[in-house]
């Protein structure tokens, strides 16, 4: 059976790399066919724009020479309308045209001599046009016959004197005109009337989108002769120009080159610059016999996408070849990784068990003492100072067993982040009395010697949570009680030191020290951690839940103090902490809470909503020994409803659960506190509910409660409530 377990996985790792070897394969011949696709397209794309921009350029000049040729006619048609001679035809031309960089010229065809409106009249003769006299070559000729088309009013829609020399600028030129009769001795002669513009002011109308930068443009005739000629446009013609950098002597090629151009209306062709680059050519015709053609040039590279497309590729081939890579070191690692989850699962089972049994004990050790003292009560009903002490022995075990609860709660709020502080004023030194006030009975009953050590307070009041901190600092004060021997000695010292963080704070200070059992070096390692406790004999007899110190650590940390201890066994320990707290410029201005004995707040009445029966009776009765009256609602709802069927002023105040069915003690307080008539609108309202957690008072204060208590009911805290609500502090 090992064998065939041993060769059946074998097979499995072959069969897994050999998928995945497929798998990659496939994925990458798809990835290479379809970046294939995509490069095309993305070609094809950026080659049409191009193409559409050479189109839009050959629209502007088609454009502009229009309008060229449109003054020429307008002219020529006042010329002949005012019957002029030359001369005065000069006069009026100098006079009409404005822009000093268009030429204006009248041409004898017969002799090709001309005069220009540039100059100033008898020196205006100027020797251009006798180039066309005599033997002329292919370009002349042509230049010619579109002369003699103007001239004779057989000339296209579009049609321009080909690129010749100005003597006005010595610089390149074309021609728009139209024919114009002069007045002469002899009677009347036509004449070609001319406008010329420098090819540099055409070509400025032709601007390429940034990103065509050896892009180019230029306009030829059908047959390739430059008309306008870019730079990069060499040899004395387009065909000449491609022969010599694409097919140099072979002269078969130039002829199908020279056919194609003359017999299409437009084509793009792929030959090479003078620099031996690969580029594009387009060249589309100005349409309507035109005998023109715009040409445009750009390299192809500049045409060729981004590598986003191959980069995609490699990003896909490197992700397949990690996966077979991790799939290896998965097979590899896999049983590790099995023998690890054991050992951590087995690990959070002991870490239950040690947390179960640390419960148990816990729990089991003040409820051992709560129910066999109220047992032993229940048996001794006829001696009621006996029942007393059970009694008050049964509730000092309930209060350490709530003490735990709370602390196991607090741990896990802590360590799930879900912990929030509430700061508040804090009185310091009436703080720390009351810290002194707390722990009275428990240094006498252990005759212990308490020391209270006050440095300078130069800041009475600071900002802080006051229930964290006395949380931290009564688990400090209740070590040192508890692990102190009778007879021993405790100090508690507490000031204040400068803040150097910032001059808003200030650093408060607190020490307790102690004369009793002490702690190894070892055990000070693990202190702070969760259930932890000394392995010592009289440690195991102190109730505690090892919770106290994490719990104490937690906090500190949270409000950004430290935290320091000095400890010996059999001599005792010192713990030191440092807590940054804000400022409180003054003393904050309470209300003074009525000095009222217990019988004194007797005559109130008060609406209890709770849904649990237990609860209510013992709300009840605690309310009638201190000689208040109450009545019961089920839930908010039923609460909202006895306010308002009851005249104002039937309730002193409420107390209101928060979880109950229906409607929950916060929304019930948000409706009381949207009522009409104000009396019952600013009714007091005291949480009394089992959620004691910071956020849960918050929770009940936004509401528009005023105030909190958490339950099990504390009849000091009360008694309290009471009192201000018999004065009408609220």
């Amino acid at each position: 059976m090992a064998l065939y377990t041993k060769h059946t996985e074998k097979l499995y790792k072959a069969a897994l790399w050999a998928g995945n070897i497929v798998l990659m394969l496939v994925a990458v011949v798809v990835s290479l066919i379809y970046a294939y696709h995509v490069r095309t397209s993305q070609i094809e794309v950026k080659q049409a724009d191009f193409i559409s921009t050479v189109e839009s350029m050959k629209s502007v000049s088609q454009n502009y020479l229009d309008s060229e040729r449109g003054y020429v006619e307008n002219w020529a048609f006042y010329i002949n309308d005012r019957q002029m001679t030359r001369e005065e035809a000069l006069d009026f031309l100098r006079s009409i045209n404005t822009n000093p960089g268009r030429y204006v010229h009248i041409v004898d065809m017969e002799n090709f001599d001309a005069w220009s409106a540039s100059y100033s009249a008898g020196h205006d003769e100027i020797d251009t046009y006798h180039r066309f006299q005599g033997e002329l070559k292919d370009w002349e000729q042509l230049m010619l016959d579109a002369m003699w088309e103007m001239y004779n009013g057989t000339a296209p829609k579009f049609t321009v004197v080909g690129r010749y020399q100005l003597d006005e600028t010595v610089s390149p030129a074309v021609s728009v005109g139209a024919r114009i009769t002069l007045q002469t001795e002899d009677g009347t002669k036509d004449f070609l009337l001319l406008r010329a513009i420098p090819t540099n002011v055409l070509q400025k109308t032709w601007v390429f989108p940034a990103e065509y930068q050896s892009a180019e443009v230029g306009i030829m005739t059908t047959k390739g002769g430059y008309v306008i000629q870019s730079p990069s446009m060499k040899s004395i013609s387009f065909p000449e120009y491609i022969r010599g950098y694409n097919f140099q002597d072979d002269y078969n090629k130039v002829d199908s080159f020279q056919k194609e151009l003359e017999s299409t209306d437009h084509g793009v062709l792929c030959y090479k610059n003078f620099r031996n680059e690969d580029c594009l050519w387009y060249y589309s015709s100005f349409g309507g016999n035109s005998n023109l053609d715009i040409l445009g040039v750009i390299r192809l590279d500049e045409l060729q996408p981004e590598n986003g497309t191959w980069l995609i590729v490699v990003l896909i081939c490197g992700t397949l070849a990690a996966l077979v890579l991790l799939d290896g070191l998965y097979l590899r690692q896999v049983n590790r990784r099995l023998r690890k989850t054991a050992k951590l699962a087995q690990e959070a089972s002991e870490a239950k068990t040690q947390f179960l049994s640390s419960m148990s004990h816990d729990i089991r050790t003040p409820m051992n003492a709560v129910l066999g003292m109220m047992s032993i009560a229940k048996s001794h009903v006829q001696d009621p100072e006996y029942v007393t002490q059970c009694l008050d022995k049964a509730m000092t075990s309930g209060k350490r067993l709530l003490t735990l609860i709370n602390d196991v709660l607090d741990i896990s709020k802590i360590e799930s982040g879900q912990f929030v502080l509430t700061p508040s004023e804090v009185l310091v030194e009436k703080f720390f009395k009351e810290l002194d006030d707390m722990l009275a009975l428990q240094i006498r009953e252990k005759n212990l010697h308490f020391t209270i050590q006050k440095d300078a307070l130069p800041h009475p009041v600071v900002l802080a949570d006051p229930i964290r901190l006395n949380q931290i600092y009564m688990n400090l004060l209740s070590n040192a009680v508890k692990y102190t021997p009778d007879g021993g000695s405790i100090t508690m010292r507490f000031g204040e030191e400068p803040a150097e963080a910032d001059k808003k704070l200030t650093c408060l200070v607190f020490c307790v020290s102690d004369t009793g059992i002490g702690m190894t070096p070892e055990y000070q390692e693990r202190m702070y951690q969760s259930f932890s406790r000394e392995i010592n004999t009289q440690v195991n007899r102190t109730l505690g839940s090892g919770l106290g110190l994490a719990i104490v650590r937690q906090m500190v940390d949270l409000m950004g103090g430290t935290i320091t201890c000095e400890s010996e066994v059999e001599k005792g320990t010192t713990f030191t902490v440092r807590l940054n707290l804000p400022i409180v410029d003054q003393q904050p201005v309470t209300k003074q809470e009525g000095h009222l004995e217990d019988d004194e707040v007797r005559g109130l009445h008060l609406l209890v909503a709770e849904d649990n029966e237990l609860n209510w009776e013992v709300i009840e009765i605690l309310l009638e020994e201190f000689g208040v009256t109450c009545e019961r609602v089920e839930n908010g709802r039923l609460c909202i409803e006895q306010l308002l069927a009851n005249p104002a002023g039937t309730y002193d105040a409420v107390l209101m659960d928060v979880q109950m069915p229906e409607m929950n003690g916060l929304e019930a307080s948000q409706r009381i506190r949207n009522l009409d008539e104000a009396a019952l609108r600013n009714i007091p309202v005291i949480a009394m509910t089992a959620d004691a957690f910071a956020e849960d008072v918050q929770a009940c204060i936004s509401s528009g409660m005023n105030g909190h208590m958490a339950k099990p009911i504390d009849t000091i805290v009360l008694l309290n409530y009471l009192k201000k609500i018999k004065n009408k502090m609220f």
